[in-house]
């Protein structure tokens, strides 16, 4: 799907680009403007699926992209970003066809509510006919199958309507040629060649029911499983444990390791995570577990590899005291790269702090060094480092003066403007409740020492 974010502040459009992870909603194209005529012309021209637009902008309001919409028939779903003082507006864009409004500044948990919200407006309003085949990721669809993630689901749903009842078989064969491969493709056909996978040494395949026997003639070391709904979740997950992993789970077993699973925060700590593992006892259930952290990596890990997920679900499962290991530490290293990122951030702000302490250093002055808005800034530097920004530069501030009275003869009142004080006087007193001394008695006293 594809989200197009207007605003005429780029601070406003950068912070909520990287708000999400926006793959989890099935968003896999951003599109970001600050220029509104030009999103005006871009809903007309291509498919936006969702868009969240500021309420007021010069020349072309978010009003006026709602109407627009609204005019030309368009599907795009609609979440509007508006201040206190813009409310009636906002409820004007509720009556003229908006999902929600958003109150700047803006709220993560607000954001992922209404993108929720939104998703579920078009898994409603979609029509099943128009499932895009050329868009099947069969990957994606069995982990939608398998695990417990309520926007993967409603990602697929159009095409578990479109596949209905209709009968498959679980398939595996052992030490494959890549002729043997181009059989089972050929006989499944282009729209069901996506549920063939080579797993390491194995190949496996969810097979349309009139293939199989044809199948089990041509490929005779194969084994296939009975033949299932595939869209019916409970069966297929049974089906699929047995088949593949030799365990016979049932409908207790899912419904309990799943509502024991990490909640959308808990994912992001591997330490909770193992926690939770340490606690199962079951193989089956160790499994099932290890199944929705698969699920999780490939979702949210930058750098996943299809192969390596497909040798995880099919082979590695089997071990999987073993598999947990190596998934924990997955989970770790992308918490630490998303870290890393609003370390970054924050790392960048505070050498510029550094190096520009006779400077005001206003929030505004530092929010165009990160590139977000003043306020969501401010919230991310307390986030990150326990500390106010206004702290840290009074801390950073003092730290150099006393540097100076240490190292140089300049006169305090030269010091205290090379360090962003104005007025000497504040100067004097801050420095005082810092240090317990004044500037002039802190030197005398470096000098004695």
């Amino acid at each position: 799907m594809r989200l197009l974010i207007v605003d005429d502040g780029h601070y406003v459009v950068e912070y909520m680009k990287h708000l999400l992870d926006w793959k989890t909603y099935g968003i896999d194209q951003i599109e970001t403007m600050t220029n509104s005529i030009e999103a005006r012309e871009m809903l007309t021209q291509t498919h936006i699926d969702i868009l969240i637009t500021d309420i007021r902008m010069p020349e072309v309001s978010g009003l006026d992209l709602l109407q627009h919409i609204h005019q030309h028939n368009l599907p795009t779903k609609v979440i509007i970003l508006s201040g206190y003082s813009e409310f009636e507006y906002a409820q004007q864009g509720i009556r003229l066809g908006a999902l929600d409004y958003l109150l700047k500044p803006v709220d993560k948990d607000d954001v992922e509510k209404a993108m929720t919200k939104a998703i579920n407006n078009i898994t409603k309003t979609r029509p099943a006919q128009t499932v895009a085949w050329e868009n099947f990721n069969g990957l994606e669809f069995l982990l939608s199958l398998l695990g417990h993630n309520e926007i993967l689901k409603k990602q697929y749903e159009a095409y578990a309507e479109f596949i209905g009842k209709r009968r498959f078989c679980c398939l595996k064969l052992e030490g494959f040629t890549q002729e043997q491969e181009s059989v089972l493709k050929h006989a499944v056909g282009e729209q069901w060649d996506r549920l063939v996978w080579a797993a390491g040494a194995q190949l496996v395949a969810f097979v349309p029911e009139e293939t199989a026997s044809e199948l089990t003639i041509k490929l005779e070391q194969s084994l296939m499983s009975p033949p299932f709904v595939l869209t019916d979740r409970h069966v297929t997950r049974q089906i699929f444990y047995r088949f593949f992993l030799n365990e016979d789970v049932n409908s207790e077993d899912l419904t309990g390791i799943f509502s024991h699973s990490p909640s959308c925060g808990d994912w992001e700590s591997a330490g909770v995570i193992l926690k939770k593992y340490d606690q199962i006892c079951l193989r089956k259930q160790k499994i099932i577990f290890l199944m929705n952290t698969i699920q999780y990596v490939y979702l949210t890990d930058k750098d996943r590899n299809s192969s390596e997920t497909l040798n995880w679900i099919f082979h590695q499962l089997r071990h999987p005291d073993e598999l947990s290991s190596t998934l924990m530490e997955r989970v770790s290293r992308i918490r630490n790269n998303k870290q890393m990122s609003i370390q970054t951030i924050v790392d960048k702000v505070q050498t510029y702090i550094e190096d520009h302490l006779s400077h005001g250093l206003s929030l505004d002055e530092l929010g165009k060094v990160a590139h977000l808005h003043p306020v969501y800034f401010s919230k991310l530097f307390k986030q990150e480092t326990g500390e106010n920004v206004s702290n840290y530069i009074s801390r950073k501030r003092l730290e150099k003066a006393s540097q100076l009275l240490q190292d140089s003869e300049l006169r305090v009142a030269d010091i205290a403007q090379m360090v962003g004080y104005r007025k000497n006087q504040y100067f004097i007193q801050l420095f005082k409740l810092e240090y317990g001394v004044t500037p002039y008695q802190y030197r005398r006293n470096m000098m004695h020492q």
